[in-house]
């Protein structure tokens, strides 16, 4: 208000700006300063240091200019050195020093201090004594009413007031409420309120210092109540991650979990279907130029199309390639080694994407949030041109980001309703009486006293040049007052909230609540509340309320069985025209609730945006190696194999494996740059020793056995003759399971293989290819090596096995029956004459144990 009554308005810098220029300003101070060690290890947080110890010194009344003594002549020196530094809040502050006895213009007339004059800030005492000695008439505001005589309320007041203390008799006028966690203590004031009528409740103040009121809210909204509305500024708000994540994928080598994490945001930076398209693709193959990266992106321009078929075809095509050109730059990553650092300009070119896209979302809105991110944008840009250098380091321009989005934003649809209570964030924003005074989250540590950073001798010859610091023992009594002020304006009764857990973190005692220790001991009944109390008690008494606690029905989630009874006929309708894959078979001998639920109602657990670990990553590869290296016809010659199998695994290791290229896959990653080329060598050399000829890869084929309608997906199909085989490539650490697979003859998946690849006139078998250790795993009569296992029965048994145990189990469902695999009993429930044994850890692997309810502990 002063600013602009005296004409001295302008941009206000925010902080990530005005370090990046001081930074800019000590690195033109020249080499030979005190801070020269710490800025060359970490410039940023050097500079963030020393503009804090600047400002104060600002504050204090230091001009700028050299005293006398080493480290403050430094700073004097960075002052002259570089481009000016834009004004902080001290800087301002003195500039109405300056500008106040000589500037006409100032319309105010009289202020009223909330706070008591002695206890003011230095620098804000400074301005109070100007504005006085303009003519400005300074009255100090009395908002205390002392509450009655005789109660613990006006007990406490005259002790803090430095009277003698009193012995409190616990009649509900000061309580502190004690909880184990937050949620209790939530429950307990939301009770406490409740039971006021809406006149007890008016002009009751509730105190939240963490500025986040969602907890309490909730529990005040489950009785009716109207929320408090206040929301804690957090960086993590989705649109503001834009910003972050939007330089993080321009680092090389590319890690597509940035960029997947950018597209999954709640407002991701391109239309929400097109950026689940994408993410889809990112989550099966990621990596940037790949078969499913391609067709996402073809998928996406024709669904842009079908969204303008009111166009020309030619109008429709141009603003289809404009909208494709604008999201495919959020897609350019990897451009950039952060080792090297990122030029300035590009850097400055992402952030004004970010911001352009934030103004553009925003439409005129006012989205407070969309505001925010354009305006740490437009920060990033401005602190970056400070900056003064051409290639900003990836870990600078990291703290700049971090900085920048530090202060972070409000949750915009957490806002306060209508009611007789209302909430404040801070001590000092209670300066009138209120009747009754909540103190919710009444934790320590407080507000904390700057440190001193100047000895001894440096505090002298500030104080000799008019630069008074103000002491750690006056800060404290200032900050104390701010919390003694608290119980001064109380008129009626105070509750103190203190819960011992806050979130999962313990908490420590309120610098306020070392201060009421000695009033606390010994005091009534009444003044003390364990706030469990309202769990085991129907009728407790809390300051001044009795809140009552009925008990109710209570109705509980059914318990885990080890049957399940469907409607009748729900099944076979739902089964007709089925076809089993050898996962679902595999998944239906596991555990037939599993395979009825995700197989045939195609239930899916909610998926977090992750992209596949390291072992299934290197399993594709080898896959799409594979398939490029072997089309159908006679194996390539063994003499540019491994070179080729090499530069394919390089060509397709950024487009559907990039994650392996990150740092911590790095000793995984040189392991498979040797042991994928060796094993898809050895796979020729396999072809060619057993004279195959390869029939196809990846091949969909479909078939039938018994009643048993079949589909799967080939990994390579071979032939010899008449005699075919199936090969299915295995990327595994461990060959014991496939080994007993073949030997007991239970490997359902190589007898559903050997069903959908033989015609009448060819006859097939299976095997499996261990890539890691090279070797053929394949049971009796195998064209695929001469070395078989020998298995208790051929592949046409069991896959008679499979089609019979699959009837009785669909019969079983058929009749309305599914068994969970999991309980003890479940045994009891299978079908008569199955083949297959009963799995001795069928919920192992599975994600649906809370719907059958296997591993929820029962009441």
């Amino acid at each position: 208000m002063l600013e602009a009554q005296l004409g001295l308005l302008g941009p206000i810098a925010s902080r990530a700006v005005r370090i990046a220029s001081y930074l800019a300003k000590l690195r033109s101070a020249g080499k030979d300063r005190f801070w020269i060690g710490s800025f060359e290890k970490d410039p940023w947080s050097t500079a963030a240091t020393l503009l804090l110890w600047r400002d104060n010194l600002i504050a204090a009344g230091w001009n700028g200019k050299p005293v006398g003594t080493g480290r403050i002549d430094d700073l004097a020196a960075a002052e002259d050195a570089g481009t000016a530094l834009p004004l902080g809040l001290a800087d301002r502050a003195v500039q109405l020093l300056k500008a106040l006895p000589t500037r006409p213009g100032l319309r105010l007339t009289r202020l009223k201090l909330a706070e008591r004059r002695a206890l003011l800030p230095p620098l804000w005492l400074r301005l109070v004594d100007a504005l006085e000695a303009t003519g400005v008439s300074i009255d100090q505001h009395e908002g205390c009413i002392p509450a009655v005589e005789g109660f613990d309320l006006r007990k406490v007041q005259r002790a803090l007031a430095g009277e003698p203390s009193e012995a409190l008799e616990g009649d509900g006028t000061f309580v502190v409420v004690e909880a184990d966690t937050e949620l209790v203590a939530a429950e307990a004031v939301a009770d406490w309120l409740a039971v006021g009528s809406l006149e007890e409740r008016t002009g009751t103040v509730v105190l939240a210092p963490d500025g986040d009121t969602a907890l309490l809210d909730h529990a005040l909204r489950a009785r009716g109540l109207p929320a408090l509305g206040l929301s804690a500024p957090s960086p993590w708000r989705g649109a503001l991650q834009v910003l972050p994540l939007a330089f993080g994928a321009a680092w090389r080598p590319f890690d597509p979990r940035v960029l997947l994490n950018l597209l999954m945001l709640p407002r991701p930076p391109i239309s929400r279907w097109a950026a689940k398209r994408l993410a889809r693709a990112l989550r099966s193959e990621p990596g940037i130029g790949g078969a499913a990266w391609v067709d996402a992106w073809a998928e996406i321009e024709a669904r842009l199309l079908e969204m303008h078929t009111e166009l020309e075809p030619k109008d429709a095509s141009k603003k289809v390639g404009a909208v494709l050109a604008e999201w495919r730059t959020w897609t350019d990553v990897g451009r950039f080694d952060r080792s090297m650092g990122i030029p300035m300009v590009e850097a400055q070119a992402i952030a004004g994407r970010v911001g352009a896209w934030a103004m553009r979302a925003d439409a005129g809105r006012n989205d407070r949030l969309l505001l925010a991110v354009a305006a740490a944008a437009g920060a990033v840009v401005d602190a970056l041109t400070r900056l003064e250098q051409e290639v900003v380091p990836g870990l600078l321009l990291e703290r700049i980001v971090g900085q920048v989005l530090s202060e972070g934003v409000a949750n915009p649809d957490h806002v306060p309703e209508a009611g007789g209570v209302r909430a404040v964030r801070a001590p000092g924003a209670l300066w009138s009486a209120a009747p009754q005074v909540i103190w919710w989250g009444f934790v320590g540590p407080g507000e904390r006293v700057v440190h001193e950073s100047w000895d001894s001798n440096e505090v002298k010859v500030l104080e000799a040049a008019g630069v008074i610091l103000e002491s750690s023992a006056d800060a404290a009594r200032r900050i104390g007052a701010s919390y003694t002020q608290v119980l001064q304006h109380a008129a009626e009764r105070v509750v103190f909230v203190r819960p011992a857990l806050l979130r999962d973190e313990q908490t420590t005692l309120h610098p306020l609540a070392h201060q009421l220790r000695p009033l606390l001991e010994g005091a009534g009944e009444g003044v003390m509340f364990k706030a469990e109390r309202l769990l085991r008690e129907p009728d407790v008494a809390l300051a001044g309320r009795l809140l009552s606690r009925h008990a109710i029905e209570t109705g509980y989630p059914p318990a885990g069985t080890a049957t399940w009874t469907l409607p009748a006929g729900t099944a076979a309708a739902l089964m007709g025209g089925r076809s089993e894959s050898a996962t679902s078979l595999r998944r239906l001998f596991n555990c037939q609730f599993g395979w009825f639920a995700q197989d045939v109602l195609n239930l899916r657990p909610g998926r977090f945006a992750e992209t596949p670990g390291p072992d299934q990553l290197f399993g594709n590869l080898a896959h799409e190696i594979a398939r490029r290296l072997l089309p159908p016809g006679p194996p390539p010659p063994m003499g540019g194999v491994r070179a080729a199998a090499t530069e394919l695994f390089e060509a397709l290791l950024p487009q559907i494996a990039a994650p392996l290229l990150q740092p911590e896959y790095a000793g995984e990653l040189s392991a498979a740059r040797e042991l994928v080329p060796a094993a898809l060598e050895a796979l020729v050399g396999l072809l060619h020793k057993r004279e195959l000829e390869v029939v196809g890869s990846e091949l969909e084929r479909e078939g039938s056995h018994q009643d048993l309608a079949l589909q799967g997906r080939l990994d390579l199909l071979v032939r010899r003759g008449p005699k075919v085989a199936v090969l299915d490539l295995k990327w595994t650490r461990s060959e014991k399971r496939y080994r007993e697979e073949i030997a007991e003859g239970s490997a359902v998946q190589l007898a559903v293989y050997r069903a959908i690849s033989v015609d009448d006139r060819a006859k097939g078998t299976g095997g499996y290819f261990l890539l890691r250790q090279r070797r053929i795993l394949a049971g009796d009569s195998s064209i695929l090596t001469d070395h078989p296992i020998e298995a208790k029965r051929a592949d046409t048994e069991t896959l008679d096995m499979v089609a019979g145990d699959w009837k009785r189990w669909r019969d079983l469902a058929s009749s309305g029956v599914l068994v969970a695999a999991g309980f003890d009993d479940a045994v009891d429930h299978r079908p008569e004459g199955l083949e297959f044994e009963a799995p001795k850890a069928p919920c192992r692997f599975c994600d649906l144990t809370s719907l059958c309810r296997v591993q929820v502990e029962t009441i």
